[in-house]
């Protein structure tokens, strides 16, 4: 049976509608913009639509991680598959990378060229796609934005990051498009727009690699700090002395830690106690929900 946190079962399945509602947008929008891509010429709506495809698949390998969290732990499994969150971002940040490479080095040698991508841009149906690529969007971000804080921290941090980026690369379609209606000799503001486009890719692309790793490289998570454990570990009563703590992350939303606890002379009883006030303040004052501790008597 999985271990939730109280609420987080409730948080999983609006998440899951959340980004189910995630996946039928983006595929709207990748018609949309394909369609729209076709008939304008424009390189950056192209480079938009072509990245419409990993984002489909990162909230798709998203949601199916969570899905898979909810099967809990096994003999093969002992943490459940939280993992597999992990293992979505690392693919989708290498996907969005590569997208962002690719088409940020065609984008810069239409640029450096003055060449044209394939003919010249049609702002017309560049503003007919972008105008409602926004809106949907803006309904995507508006649904997950809504969900509180602690339950967003859950598991959608990095697709808020996501769908807020996508907002932004809109605004770089708009800009495009609109340059091009009121000056349509400014060829360059679709290969300066696709240019744009490719960078906030590449940004975008860095913290889903980097948190990936730190994962699998059991880093103690950003934002705690052991020093900073050790002393609050301390400050419980009956407690002398911490040592061998280790804390790392299985995935975003669930920190482990282990430790040898030096207690002063007790009952077996009074040091179940101190184990148990340790394991309420690690999970009040840093999120930690699976402490382990060792009880050691001086």
């Amino acid at each position: 049976m999985t271990e939730l946190r109280h609420g987080e079962g409730e948080a999983e399945q609006r998440i899951l509608r959340g980004l189910g509602l995630a996946v039928e947008l983006s595929a709207v929008i990748l018609v949309v913009e394909a369609f729209g891509a076709y008939l304008s010429h424009s390189l950056s709506l192209t480079v938009d639509a072509v990245h419409n495809l990993p984002d489909i698949l990162a909230f798709a390998i998203s949601w199916s991680a969570l899905r898979g969290t909810e099967e809990g732990s096994s003999a093969e499994f002992t943490y459940g598959k939280h993992r597999f969150e992990v293992f979505a971002g690392l693919l989708n940040g290498v996907l969005v990378l590569g997208t962002g490479a690719v088409f940020g080095y065609e984008a810069a040698s239409t640029l450096l060229s003055s060449s044209s991508f394939a003919g010249p841009v049609d702002p017309v149906w560049l503003l007919l796609a972008a105008a409602p690529t926004l809106g949907l969007r803006l309904v995507n971000l508006g649904v997950l934005g809504r969900l509180p804080g602690p339950i967003r921290d859950l598991n959608l941090r990095s697709v808020m990051v996501h769908l807020a980026s996508d907002v932004a690369i809109t605004g770089a379609l708009l800009f495009a498009g609109v340059t091009l209606l009121v000056r349509p000799g400014y060829g360059w503001a679709d290969s300066a727009a696709a240019l744009s486009i490719a960078a906030i890719l590449v940004y975008e692309s860095v913290p889903l690699l980097r948190s990936g790793w730190e994962v699998l490289t059991e880093r103690t998570p950003r934002g705690l700090s052991v020093e900073t454990i050790t002393r609050t570990a301390l400050a419980v009563p009956g407690v002398t002395e911490v040592h061998d703590l280790h804390v790392w992350a299985v995935c975003s939303s669930l920190v482990c830690m282990t430790a040898h606890v030096s207690v002063r002379e007790m009952s077996m009883r009074e040091g179940m106690g101190v184990a148990e006030r340790l394991r309420d303040t690690m999970e009040r004052e840093f999120g930690i929900v699976h402490a382990t501790f060792e009880i050691e008597v001086d």
